[in-house]
């Protein structure tokens, strides 16, 4: 970052429709000492119908995917982030998260239809998703991801987002959002995680293979990359939402590493 002010992004894009980022690698992006982003992916203000997809994100001073609208851009909208890793992002900036989401216009109607899925977070330094102050939305969707944290595993204003078929999962103390430690105390609670009046996600300690461990920096490395792969067939692996039910949306057919997906996997890696 060779100037004062807020950084950039390693792979990013704004007032664009139908991107697709897919098969990268962002890692240690850094920004200027007090300043905002060195994150790893970002579709930022003016973004529609793009695509953030198998990619790998590690060790940036920012979010792994920022979701930002600024004041004045076009509309943010049916945007998709899938079958993505975030290894201990957000370590310096704001985000101190994985993913960071924020909305200057404050407006939920220049902000929406976001589908967030099979995708893992791993952040032993912070949060997992960060909602800004400013981050008025609509549709956001959060399904069939795992999201590992220090503590806190959501910070901000994360009740008007959706989240269903998830597992949860602090290192400090099993579950913690908003200072409710008990998963189902959460979800009854707020009605997150609940499909059809029945809880729909999971608090199970994920057991990957070499998680925190991410050093490569080659993206033909991406489909050996296996460090996220659970282990032991846990409860939640195949036993996520149907989201051609819920969305009428393809899902897609292969996961983080290109292998053939089965049922209604939970995470990025099978």
């Amino acid at each position: 970052m060779p100037r004062k002010g807020n950084g950039p992004v390693g792979i990013w894009c704004y007032e664009a429709d139908s991107i697709v980022i897919q098969h990268c690698i962002s890692f240690r992006n850094k920004t200027s000492p007090g300043a905002e982003d060195g994150g790893g992916f970002d579709l930022d203000g003016g973004v529609t119908n793009s695509f953030v997809q198998y990619c790998l994100s590690y060790e940036n001073y920012g979010a792994a995917f920022g979701l930002f609208q600024y004041e004045d851009a076009g509309e943010w909208s049916n945007n998709v982030f899938r079958y993505n890793i975030s290894e201990n992002d957000g370590l310096v900036s704001t985000a101190k998260a994985g993913a960071f989401i924020w909305n200057g216009t404050n407006d939920p109607k220049q902000f929406s239809r976001c589908y967030f899925y099979n995708n893992v977070i791993y952040n032993t330094k912070g949060a997992a998703i960060n909602f800004a102050d400013e981050s008025a939305l609509s549709e956001f969707y959060f399904c069939n991801n795992i999201f590992v944290a220090k503590d806190l595993l959501l910070v901000g204003p994360y009740n008007t987002s959706s989240f269903y078929g998830n597992d949860w999962w602090s290192t400090t103390t099993g579950f913690n959002v908003s200072g409710i430690k008990n998963f189902s105390q959460w979800a009854n609670a707020t009605q997150k995680e609940t499909l059809n009046n029945q809880v729909a996600g999971y608090q199970i300690e994920p057991r990957f293979t070499n998680p925190g461990g991410a050093t490569i920096q080659d993206a033909n490395e991406l489909n050996s990359f296996s460090n996220y792969k659970v282990l032991d067939n846990p409860a939640f692996l195949y036993n996520g939402v149907d989201l051609k039910a819920l969305f009428n949306i393809d899902s897609g057919l292969n996961d983080f590493n290109q292998k053939p997906i089965t049922g209604n996997a939970v995470g990025a890696s099978f």
